[in-house]
């Protein structure tokens, strides 16, 4: 697979919701997500950090990776699924499923296959999370999502992006971060 051209945006939190939107190629998917199953944000950083390096896939019973997850609505699902190649590569698959009719059976509405740079990746990422605490801030983030903001990921990603280990004790560093995505 080649590289997709490969964009990411948080475009809205509200009352408990993450609004995103995967640009790629030529084609857009938006992402509406409730919490209930999980902490988007806090998702992604994780696999991003547990995939950085790796050039393959992981045995999952040998070495638990963050590379599959969920992200739910009301009566719909995206699965994602990661995977590390060579070269700083990452295979993505992103589906999403939905009932139509509560109990009803599950229907696959759109399901894309990427393979994206994990650095470009990573500093997407961080970029939008950054913008998203510059517009809110911490308490604006709480009460919009009624969770607090995953920051110590979101530092540790910071730290592998600038190519320093992800246990790095330097505030001042990470505030530089938040600052270069100003």
């Amino acid at each position: 697979m080649s590289q997709d051209l490969f964009e990411f945006y948080l475009t809205e939190v509200k009352a408990g919701w993450l609004e995103s939107r995967i640009s790629l190629n030529d084609s857009h998917y938006d992402l509406s997500i409730n919490c209930n199953f999980s902490e988007p944000l806090k998702d992604l950083f994780h696999c991003l950090c547990d995939v950085h390096g790796l050039d393959a896939p992981t045995d999952t019973n040998q070495d638990y990776r963050h590379c599959e997850f969920e992200w739910g609505g009301e009566g719909w699902l995206y699965l994602w699924h990661v995977t590390p190649r060579p070269n700083g590569k990452l295979d993505i698959t992103v589906e999403f499923k939905g009932k139509r009719e509560v109990g009803g059976t599950e229907h696959s509405v759109w399901k894309i296959n990427l393979t994206v740079d994990w650095h470009t990746m990573a500093e997407q990422i961080f970029s939008q999370a950054s913008e998203m605490l510059w517009m809110y801030g911490f308490t604006g983030y709480h009460d919009r999502w009624t969770k607090d903001f995953p920051t110590g990921m979101m530092m540790r990603l910071g730290h592998l992006i600038h190519d320093n280990p992800m246990d790095t004790n330097d505030l001042s560093r990470e505030l530089g971060y938040l600052t270069k995505t100003k």
